[in-house]
């Protein structure tokens, strides 16, 4: 049995009005528990009374959280709606995770429960991704945070190939504008002069771009040329809730239209795990 350090809550915390620290510990313990349980070779997929289970643990908590980090309107200050808009991505992403399951059709969930717990798997992707555009708004600084990208970008290739909906892609439109942002925040640079972060982000945008013109055309695109950085080797930066460094793909992914047939899409998404390298923050070696 692995121990775990206990939530360091303050003397006077009470539901209600837990702090924002406070909460993100619990959801971080609950990412850590999860993890834990999936380390085991011998682990099955998680059963649905226990993704129920997990969902209305980040339920309860975020519950218990102060008001600023449940509802906008109670924001008073720009910290608190970082705060707010931080809890919410996180959060979203970890119940993404937990109901990843019901996105291969093969798992063990029968038709009905599946669907429902498939429902659960959108509606945190979006929440995550909305969150992340959402935190870039609030202030641009706030949303170089490598976790917070990593884990915007996973749940939009995700997202895409299994929401072919008009709402999906207005909402990767904003997400693109965000990632641009990003890319060219020195302005006309060219390529080999931008900095490390712009360059591997730039593969993010260019690869969600030529999925979006694939969804589009339905007819071959060119394939994407990754940019090899040359003066670092990369890093896969894994997210605590997740065995996997890259964004977990079914074998047989479907659409809101039916199963993908297009080969090139298929390309497209085997070079997701490119896109998920991250340099070293000190430019001269990967982090350990």
């Amino acid at each position: 049995m692995v121990s775990q350090p206990e939530i360091p809550f303050d003397r006077k915390s009470m539901p209600g009005h837990r702090t924002y620290f406070e909460t993100l510990c619990r959801v971080v313990s609950l990412a850590l528990e999860v993890l834990r349980s999936r380390m085991y070779p011998e682990t099955q997929e998680p059963r649905y009374h226990e993704i129920r289970e997990y969902k209305q643990r980040i339920q309860r908590m975020l519950a218990e959280a102060t008001p600023h980090l449940r509802h906008r309107d109670q924001c008073r200050t720009l910290a608190e709606h970082l705060e707010r808009t931080e809890l919410r991505l996180h959060s979203s992403y970890l119940l993404s995770v937990l109901c990843r399951v019901s996105l291969d059709r093969h798992s063990h969930l029968d038709e009905q429960r599946r669907a429902l717990i498939r429902e659960e798997c959108i509606s945190s992707l979006i929440s995550t991704i909305d969150a992340f555009v959402e935190l870039h708004e609030i202030n641009s600084h706030c949303s170089r945070s490598w976790i917070s990208l990593q884990r915007s970008i996973a749940s939009a290739f995700l997202l895409v190939v299994n929401d072919d909906s008009p709402q999906t892609w207005e909402l990767i439109d904003r997400l693109e504008k965000v990632l641009a942002d990003h890319v060219y925040a020195d302005g006309d640079a060219e390529h080999n002069n931008r900095t490390d972060s712009a360059k591997h982000l730039s593969s993010s945008l260019r690869a969600l771009r030529e999925i979006r013109e694939t969804f589009r055309a339905r007819k071959p695109v060119p394939s994407m040329t990754i940019s090899e950085p040359t003066t670092y080797s990369p890093l896969i930066l894994p997210s605590p809730p997740s065995i996997d460094t890259t964004p977990s793909l079914p074998p047989n992914m479907v659409t809101a239209g039916g199963p993908m047939e297009d080969w090139n899409m298929r390309n497209i998404l085997g070079r997701v795990s490119d896109v998920m390298l991250f340099p070293s923050m000190s430019g001269t070696s990967p982090v350990a």
